[in-house]
């Protein structure tokens, strides 16, 4: 990748005077590579930010002098609770730095400007004896070890080689699990490729009657269940994200109830997917592009639950399985809840983001689609510390990382998959 390549260059470089950090590196040095190690272009990395004042911006012109106009691109940017305004590139960097959350606008305004969520009338619980037969197959085990492999990665910046390498993981470990699947189960899994390097993927649960409906004036709304699979680290994006909890804990409950699904010849009325989004923290970037692709294709949509971060627990805290009630659709958030107490053992509840706050949920919400969000606790309350930092990982202190808890997730993601979908004996 240019962006290591470019990063050998410091390591020469690094002691020398400040003021050589001011004048672009010869091409000559940049061809060099003598760093073998990522602790060794960590610590680069951090040096060149204690030179710069800790400035994101001018460590990556540095770094990708190639790419530094880019950092000078107009986005269209939406900071959770404020307006959206033009800022760009560059400023997304300077944003992270603040810990601020946003959605990235520029590519996909019309996608937003027509609202068109109606009410909706949800159904009653009846596949109780089916959604049990399969939330018994879920495994903490299985969760732990995907979630160790995939934390195994340096970070999954989107932009970045591990982005796709844990993104090409991931893909794997679908069609493993697909591999699996007894024959009349009707699979289809793709990577759903974007302007920046790494993939969203997508695994799907076909109907049972085909692809299509039989009869051509019904459509077959999609139930989508999603989590992102890129992490964040908000210092720097090239620093260590292991992003156990934001969003590897979503991406694992999902992955886990797929694979109890699959096991158990899971065969619905309707499509069912599985999303895992790219550059979720890049703005909402990957479920963006979906979304438009789904709306331009005139993909129906009949209802969208997003998991983002559902593992961590505070020390002496109540685990609470939590349904966000800001900006989603409030008919399905409640039946959700009501499909939460009946099949998971967890306290359920409800809390409040900022306006305009929340994860990729939010794109298909701005387009009209019923969409909601769960996740592990009250954002105001029990917030976890370590997200976007090297310390986003599974083995924290007092056990507040719990795979307890994100296998009740697991429990909705099931429940809400077959009493949406259907189920055809």
């Amino acid at each position: 990748m240019r962006t290591l390549t470019a990063l050998y260059v410091f390591l020469s470089v690094l002691f020398a005077s400040a003021a050589v950090f001011d004048q672009p590196p010869p091409q000559d040095v940049l061809r060099r590579p003598t760093v073998d190690t990522l602790t060794d272009r960590d610590a680069i990395i951090e040096s060149l930010l204690a030179t710069h004042a800790g400035d994101p911006v001018q460590v990556m012109r540095l770094l990708e002098p190639e790419n530094a106009s880019e950092l000078d691109a107009p986005r269209l940017l939406q900071v959770f609770g404020a307006d959206a305004v033009w800022m760009t590139e560059g400023d997304k960097l300077h944003l992270r730095q603040q810990g601020l959350g946003f959605i990235d606008l520029t590519d996909h305004q019309d996608l937003h400007a027509c609202h068109r969520s109606a009410e909706s009338t949800w159904p009653k619980l009846q596949y109780q004896e089916k959604v049990t037969s399969v939330t018994k197959l879920l495994s903490k085990d299985e969760m732990k070890s995907n979630l160790g492999n995939l934390t195994s990665f340096h970070n999954r910046y989107y932009r970045s080689e591990f982005g796709v390498q844990s993104s090409r993981w991931l893909y794997n470990q679908i069609l493993d699990i697909i591999s699996t699947a007894p024959p009349g189960v009707r699979l289809s899994v793709e990577t759903f490729t974007h302007t920046f390097p790494q993939p969203s993927v997508i695994a799907r649960f076909e109907p049972f009657f085909g692809r299509s409906s039989p009869n051509p004036t019904i459509a077959l709304p999609r139930i989508i269940v999603g989590a992102h699979q890129d992490s964040a680290n908000y210092r720097f994006p090239l620093l260590p994200a292991p992003g156990a909890d934001d969003d590897g804990s979503g991406t694992v409950t999902i992955l886990e109830a797929f694979r109890a699904l699959v096991q158990s010849g899971f065969a619905p009325e309707r499509p069912v997917e599985f999303h895992w989004y790219a550059a979720e923290e890049g703005g909402l970037l990957g479920s963006q592009e979906v979304v438009s692709e789904y709306t331009q294709l005139k993909k129906d949509v009949g209802a969208m639950i997003q998991f983002d971060m559902t593992a961590y627990v505070p020390k002496g805290e109540v685990p609470v399985l939590t349904f966000i009630t800001t900006d989603v659709d409030s008919n399905l958030t409640n039946w959700a809840m009501a499909l939460a107490e009946e099949y998971s053992t967890s306290v359920v509840g409800g809390a409040k983001l900022f306006a305009g706050a929340g994860s990729d949920h939010m794109s298909w919400h701005r387009a009209g689609f019923p969409a909601i969000f769960a996740a592990e606790g009250d954002p105001f309350r029990t917030f976890n510390p370590y997200i976007h930092t090297s310390g986003d990982k599974i083995d924290l202190a007092d056990g507040e990382f719990s795979f307890e808890h994100a296998l009740e997730f697991a429990k909705v993601a099931v429940g809400f998959v077959v009493e949406l979908g259907g189920w055809v004996e």
